[in-house]
């Protein structure tokens, strides 16, 4: 039986990639990942930057690090992220330890995360999302959702 070249040469790249995402490295699309790489950056007092960046890596969990792709929101000095249920291996990992790292490009920042439940701020994070993402969540979807706001470590 012949081999394809191209499913060859195309192969092993497939593998490697792979690997590297459940090998510990950053997350792999929808597949978690370990600790996230990048340059380490002080938090900025205004994440208005971050509207042209759609995917975010969220790193939780730092005795074992565990991260995930999300879609993250920047409004003035505070960056939102949120999950459809609490059931979430992420959001557990928070509720043990909310001291999680920020992926934006290449840069990281070291934050803290805090669930909020404030109605200005779920209505300013639903607004920017809908702006960002073009989403907006039916009703059931709000009341299941978990809001995070992340924040400076002290």
């Amino acid at each position: 039986m012949m081999k394809s070249p191209r499913l060859s040469a195309t192969l092993p790249a497939l593998i490697g990639v792979l690997a590297s995402g459940l090998l510990g490295c950053g997350p792999l699309v929808m597949v978690p990942g370990g600790a996230l790489s990048g340059t380490v950056q002080p938090v900025p007092s205004d994440w208005s930057f971050s509207g042209a960046i759609e995917t975010i890596q969220l790193e939780t969990r730092p005795s074992d690090p565990y991260s995930v792709n999300l879609w993250g929101i920047g409004i003035g000095e505070n960056f939102y992220v949120a999950a459809g249920s609490s059931e979430n291996r992420w959001v557990s990992n928070i509720s043990e330890d909310p001291s999680v790292r920020l992926r934006l490009g290449d840069d990281l920042y070291e934050l803290r995360a805090t669930r909020t439940k404030d109605p200005v701020e779920l209505d300013a994070f639903l607004a920017a999302l809908k702006r960002k993402y073009d989403h907006e969540p039916e009703a059931d979807e709000r009341e299941q959702a978990t809001l995070f706001r992340l924040e400076a470590r002290p």
